[in-house]
């Protein structure tokens, strides 16, 4: 797992998503659970919720349903968004246009017991929590997608924090 400083910049956050985001684009999704924190208490239609390289990868192909599988997906809405692929930011030919394009959203903030109830994380260590990125427009064959990454900031010790993924869906 990558870390951070507790008191890293918003550009050295930025930069831990956008090396999350190039282990994406080279389909190293199992790299990419080993990479940061994944958030694995999340209960979804009454059954825990368990990010695997696998689930990480079908919530690419199916522009943020990891529940579908591809074939699923096409069948439910047409074959115009399969065969999906995260972009690379650093070595696509038109990475400044995308780089551009993307948003990050950086919030910092303390959970609380209540506020942990209301986000449905009370079984996490949610008290390391101390904030949020909100990054959308995950780069998808070449174009800026609605897709939107969350993350929150989590620490992992008194001195650093890294990543710890939420979701990846269209906003």
């Amino acid at each position: 797992m990558k870390t951070l400083p507790i008191n890293a910049s918003e550009e050295e956050i930025r930069a831990l998503v956008i090396e999350w985001n190039e282990l994406l684009a080279q389909e190293k999704y199992e790299e990419a659970i080993d990479f940061i924190l994944y958030e694995n208490t999340k209960v979804v239609d009454g059954e825990i919720w368990i990010w695997t390289p696998e689930k990480l990868e079908r919530a690419v192909n199916t522009y943020g349903m990891p529940w579908y599988t591809k074939e699923e997906y096409e069948a439910q809405y047409g074959d115009e968004f399969s065969d999906l692929k995260v972009s690379s930011l650093l070595h696509s030919p038109n990475s400044k246009e995308l780089l551009d394009k993307i948003s990050f959203e950086i919030n910092y903030y303390t959970v609380s017991a209540e506020r942990a109830e209301l986000r449905g994380i009370t079984n996490s260590d949610y008290e390391n929590i101390v904030g949020d990125v909100l990054y959308d427009g995950v780069p998808l064959n070449g174009w800026n997608s609605d897709l939107t990454a969350i993350f929150y900031l989590k620490k992992v010790d008194e001195n650093h924090m890294t990543l710890c993924f939420q979701d990846l869906h269209v906003m």
